[in-house]
């Protein structure tokens, strides 16, 4: 999203690689479908399904649809269906950035309470919350790296954390740090993508197949990603003690981190256009 209205610039970039659960869209979704049909009429619903699919489309910048009645004012079954199948994609198909717009849309409006999406969010483990201080208009509250490590939480780990981990041990000159968050970043997402209770307890060398099956990312770039995650069980200082040097550079360790940054990107949003043509 290019200019957004409830997040600054900072927080765009802070945020990049926050991850919300499908467990807290799933949810979320299913109290939006509470208050489409919290009405008496059929008519009422379609129109309060169109105003959310186009809501989420004017983040996405696709076109509007326009919703027409017949000359009796009613709609036809048609669309109907396609209100129905089209609802439940409004929030599969935002990134972050355009998920917290669109959520601040809706609690501006009264559609979403606040207070229910903040605990959410925190159950969910999320480093940002919805705020409205007295006076003043609504907006978003990033929480500190500091603050996110000592809030306990049972929802996943935090992409955004571990990346800071890793830009903070390149700034350090700790290479081999580097290597250790980089890996530890590919198992978050693989087990995030996998969303299977059975591997999160797992190495990712033991469901790498699993994850393989369904990442949206080709081949070589899964292939590179074991071959980071094998090569922190064997670096010295990256994944366990040694009284060896670390052999990995500062040019590797700065390519390590630019690749792990746009590999998660990239994974998230081909996952995220899957979803949608599901």
């Amino acid at each position: 999203m290019k200019y957004p209205l409830f997040l600054t610039n900072e927080q765009v970039k802070q945020l990049e690689f926050e991850l919300l659960s499908d467990d807290f869209y799933i949810n979320l979704t299913r109290q939006l479908l509470h208050w489409t049909e919290d009405v008496s009429d059929h008519e009422s619903i379609i129109t309060r399904k169109n105003r959310l699919i186009n809501l989420s489309r004017l983040m996405t910048g696709k076109p509007i649809y326009r919703l027409e009645s017949d000359d009796m004012g009613g709609y036809e079954p048609a669309e109907f269906a396609w209100h129905d199948s089209n609802f439940f994609l409004i929030l599969r198909e935002l990134n972050i950035v355009q998920f917290i717009e669109y959520a601040c849309e809706l609690i501006g409006n009264g559609i979403l309470k606040m207070t229910y999406v903040n605990l959410m969010l925190q159950e969910d483990g999320a480093s940002f919350k919805f705020t409205h201080p007295r006076g003043g208009k609504l907006s978003i509250e990033v929480l500190t790296i500091e603050e996110i490590e000592s809030t306990p939480t049972s929802g996943h780990p935090n992409i955004r954390l571990l990346v800071n981990r890793m830009d903070h041990s390149l700034a350090q000159e700790d290479y081999a740090s580097v290597l250790h968050a980089s890996a530890s970043i590919f198992e978050t997402m693989a087990k995030d993508i996998v969303r299977s209770p059975a591997v999160q307890n797992q190495t990712l060398g033991s469901f790498f197949l699993k994850y393989k099956q369904e990442s949206a990312l080709p081949e070589e770039v899964l292939n590179y990603i074991l071959d980071i995650y094998k090569s922190r069980n064997t670096e010295p200082l990256a994944g366990h003690g040694s009284t060896t040097e670390p052999k990995i550079t500062r040019e590797q360790a700065i390519i390590l981190t630019e690749i792990t940054k746009a590999f998660v990107r990239i994974e998230y949003t081909l996952q995220r256009l899957t979803k949608a043509l599901l």
